[in-house]
């Protein structure tokens, strides 16, 4: 047999379109497909979930005079979250945007609340609804012009 080159055809050990690739198919498959709709709703069931995570992390470190400060409107919170997680929220923007827009105030005030109860006074304090509303929309506008 005379030797083979690379570049003069198919190797003549190899017999050509014989190699395949076969995968059997898998029983548990079924069961792992998901529909589109379903798999928005598992999204959108984690960004909620990790939403009020997010939200209990950021208030659980906070001081009585910095919640306050916050409270008078001397800062916001939300831009430096846009900012450090600029990426997953472009990524995501669509299930973020519908999170932020379905949150409630209440909600937010409730897990501040469960997250630092001695600063209840200050969750129930009307300056706390409101600062949040502004927080809420002011962070929907960013997460938009991602």
């Amino acid at each position: 047999m005379a030797e083979y080159r690379r570049g003069d055809g198919p190797h003549p050990r190899k017999a050509p379109g014989k190699t395949k690739v076969y995968a059997p198919p898998v029983p548990w498959a079924g069961s792992v497909a998901v529909s589109q709709e379903s798999e928005h709703q598992l999204l959108l069931e984690l960004a909620k979930d990790a939403f009020a995570k997010q939200v209990a992390k950021r208030v659980r470190p906070l001081s009585r005079g910095y919640v306050e400060r916050w409270m008078k409107g001397e800062f916001w919170l939300y831009s430096d979250v846009v900012r450090r997680h600029a990426t997953e929220l472009r990524f995501y923007r669509p299930v973020v945007l519908e999170v932020l827009r379905a949150t409630q105030v209440d909600e937010m005030l409730d897990i501040c609340r469960r997250t630092r109860p001695d600063l209840t006074y200050l969750w129930h304090d009307p300056a706390a609804r409101s600062k949040l509303t502004r927080e809420i929309e002011e962070a929907t506008k960013a997460v938009e012009s991602l």
